[in-house]
This record gives C-alpha cells, structure tokens and sequence, in this order.
C-alpha cells in the first residue's frame, strides 16, 4: 500500500471529517464533504480517470459504512478529460454505490469542454439505472437533488432497483 493510500484510508476512517484526496505534488483534487442527507465531491483543478477511479473508491469506503442516498458531483472548478474512467464507473462503482443506497447523482458541469464531454458520456451510461442529471450551476443541481431525496425517501429500498 501506497503512502498516499494509506493516509487516505486513515481519513475514510475518521469519516465525517472531510476527505481530501491530494495529487502527488500535494495539491488537492477533489474534497468530500458529508452534508445532511448526501456527500458532496468538490473537485477542483487538472483531474484525471485515475483521480477519479481514487476519488470514486474512497466515496464507496465511505457510503458502504455510512449508507447515503444522494451525491452532489461539483465538477465547476475542473479541467481534463477523465472519460477513460466510465467503463470503470459504470460497471464497478455503480453497482456497489448502489448497493450501498446511492439512487441519485447531482453533477455540475465544467467549463472545460474535455471535462463536460466525460460527464456527458457518463450520464448516458448511467441513466436510467441511477437518476442523475448534469447542471450548469451549482445552486440549480443542489435544488434538484434536494427534491429527489425528498421523494427518494418516501420509497422504500428494493435491491431489485440496483
């Protein structure tokens, strides 16, 4: 294990402190935040598939402990071209996320246009499995996913949706 893996594993841990999730030189990536009824993922700066396959994991440590029906994906800040991640996300994370209660996914676009074809690509995989939908703003995606959650929590939980 990674010195970087294990310090990561040290704060999945310490969960709801906040997760930073750090590129080799230090600089932050991604913060997950826990808030009340969904985690936030704020991403911020040049973001790769790999970051975001470490991001991922670390958001099922979490969801897997601690069960959480909504995720806000903040991608406002972000440039790169992570797409080589959706094989990945769509058979491996989604499942799992799913399994341990995830049922919808807020994600608020780049400006980047490398970054909002990913997300993009990955809605297309995703929907209809999970409910997601990509915003241009945060403030939109977080009145949206508000109002899944109110309604995702009037319905029971089937493992036959997953």
């Amino acid at each position: 294990m990674s010195g970087n893996e294990a310090e990561n594993d040290n704060r999945v841990a310490a969960w709801p402190a906040p997760l930073e999730l750090k590129h080799q030189n230090g600089e932050v990536y991604v913060t997950l935040f826990q808030r009340e009824n969904y985690i936030e993922a704020k991403w911020v700066g040049h973001i790769t598939a790999s970051n975001v396959i470490t991001a991922c994991k670390a958001y099922l440590e979490i969801v897997e402990k601690h069960p959480c029906r909504g995720l806000l994906n903040d991608k406002t800040d972000v440039t790169g071209d992570w797409s080589e991640a959706n094989d990945w996300l769509e058979f491996e994370w989604l499942p799992k996320s799913m399994w341990a209660g995830l049922r919808c996914l807020a994600h608020v676009y780049s400006n980047n246009m490398f970054s909002r074809l990913s997300a993009r690509d990955l809605y297309m995989r995703l929907s209809p499995r999970l409910e997601m939908n990509n915003f241009f703003d945060r403030s939109t995606a977080l009145t949206w996913l508000h109002t899944r959650l109110n309604l995702a929590l009037e319905e029971p939980f089937s493992a036959s949706k997953v």
